[in-house]
């Protein structure tokens, strides 16, 4: 089942649509789900594929990270790793999507895909 409308965001792009080096990607990257009903016990999983597009989408690093809702809330963060992530290519893009497992047994939901887009090229071309 899908969650109808939804994505994660990635809340530092800068410039909209990217991530690059002004992020301080080796610092992790941000994704985060907003404004959505959160109940205590809920499982979020985030799927996150960092992808080199020379040539076309290829996948260079995949990661799974989990996410336990302690407490009601309306937003959930994880953090993509650097090692063996985001240091996986120099430019490409990054896509997220998440499922969340609700406490209450209900079946999973998962959400639509976000891309954005990541370099780590510094001005001048390093």
């Amino acid at each position: 089942m899908s969650i109808e409308n939804d994505f994660p965001e990635f809340p530092y792009e800068d410039p909209p649509g990217w991530i690059t080096c002004r992020q301080k990607p080796w610092n992790g990257v941000l994704v985060r789900v907003d404004r959505q009903s959160f109940k205590a016990g809920d499982k979020i999983t985030f799927d996150v594929t960092v992808c080199s597009d020379a040539a076309g989408p290829n996948p260079a690093a995949k990661i799974r990270g989990v996410v336990s809702v302690t407490a009601d809330t309306t937003s959930a963060d994880y953090t993509i790793p650097w090692a063996g992530v985001l240091d996986a290519v120099t430019e490409g893009s990054i896509t997220a999507f998440y499922t969340l497992t609700p406490a209450d047994g209900g079946g999973p939901l998962t959400s639509e895909a976000a891309i954005v887009d990541y370099s780590r090229h510094q001005l001048g071309g390093t």
